[in-house]
């Protein structure tokens, strides 16, 4: 078996987010784009890196995939190990991917990797560096008085206020969908962040994985007031894109669409990951949901010189 074969038996063994299911990187990457490193030994596969591969003029990127919070090393640990050897058996996993990074010649490596994955130390003596970041995550759903308890005043008064404006469906209409998601990325003049070609992709990929449902909030009229892609792995829903529609802001429906997803992950048995965003006032509403921050690494290593060089011009610039 090549490594993409080898890895499709991995992903059935361990568990996989979702943005590093072999479909999922077909759908938003093209299948030539993306490729993945395997650790063997003779106890079988230890661990797999899935990575995207772009080229940016003459610079070869590995790098974050599109519409994807996380894709780096994903460990398969032996059964029962203790926590000194979990360090040195993710140290030797870890110093391995370091060589492989080094044989593809990369002029940039940057990978953003799952909260669970805590310790980046032998990346640090490779001269590797981590930025971190927050996504927010309701991790316990099964009482949801709980859950609406946790959530502030503010944010239960804008609920019912969306709940009474609003009725909650789920649409197959994926054209229809990306043309009002276009929109609110129209107002703030800035064009939407994929094509509706991977958009399509994306959506196909995800309802024959049964993976993924498009919620919509409509007006008593019939107009589309807020939208959500919620898609979902074996352990956690992501609301991955959506807002309010820029001419229904006032009646507060994305709010409720939010607690609507909630609510149907509750009984899917899984948790809830808001996607996170350091985005000051996008982070502030996700901790009015009563998200706890979980902090992850973005890690990042800078092969070429001129890219080096050009990068502190630019923050010298910026001081």
């Amino acid at each position: 078996m090549n490594n993409k074969e080898k890895y499709h038996e991995f992903c059935k063994a361990v568990y996989v987010p979702i943005y590093s299911k072999p479909w999922w990187l077909d759908a938003v990457c093209g299948a030539e784009n993306w490729d993945v490193w395997i650790f063997e030994s003779e106890a079988g596969i230890q661990a797999a890196m899935p990575y995207y591969f772009e080229l940016r003029g003459k610079y070869r990127y590995i790098t974050k995939a599109l519409l994807s919070q996380n894709n780096g090393i994903i460990f398969n640990y032996p059964p029962g190990i203790k926590e000194v050897a979990r360090q040195a058996f993710e140290e030797k996993v870890i110093e391995a991917a370091c060589e492989y990074i080094v044989s593809l010649k990369l002029d940039v490596y940057e990978q953003q990797y799952h909260y669970e994955f805590k310790n980046w130390l032998p990346f640090f003596w490779n001269r590797y560096v981590a930025i971190t970041r927050y996504t927010y995550v309701i991790g316990d759903l099964r009482n949801l008085d709980d859950v609406w308890g946790r959530i502030s005043s503010k944010y239960r008064n804008k609920i019912k206020k969306g709940q009474k404006n609003a009725v909650f469906e789920v649409s197959q209409d994926y054209i229809k969908f990306y043309e009002e998601h276009e929109k609110i990325f129209l107002k703030q003049n800035l064009p939407c962040p994929f094509d509706f070609e991977t958009w399509e992709k994306l959506y196909k990929a995800c309802i024959l994985n049964n993976a993924g449902e498009m919620l919509i909030a409509k007006t008593f009229d019939g107009d589309i007031a807020s939208l959500m892609f919620l898609v979902w792995d074996e352990q956690s829903s992501y609301q991955i894109l959506g807002g309010s529609i820029p001419d229904f802001q006032k009646l507060d429906s994305y709010d409720a669409l939010i607690w609507h997803a909630i609510q149907k992950t509750s009984h899917m048995g899984l948790k809830y990951d808001f996607e996170g965003s350091v985005i000051k006032r996008i982070s502030k509403s996700f901790r009015e949901f009563g998200g706890e921050p979980k902090p992850y690494f973005r890690i990042r290593k800078v092969f070429n010189p001129d890219i080096i060089r050009k990068e502190a011009e630019e923050q010298i610039e910026h001081l």
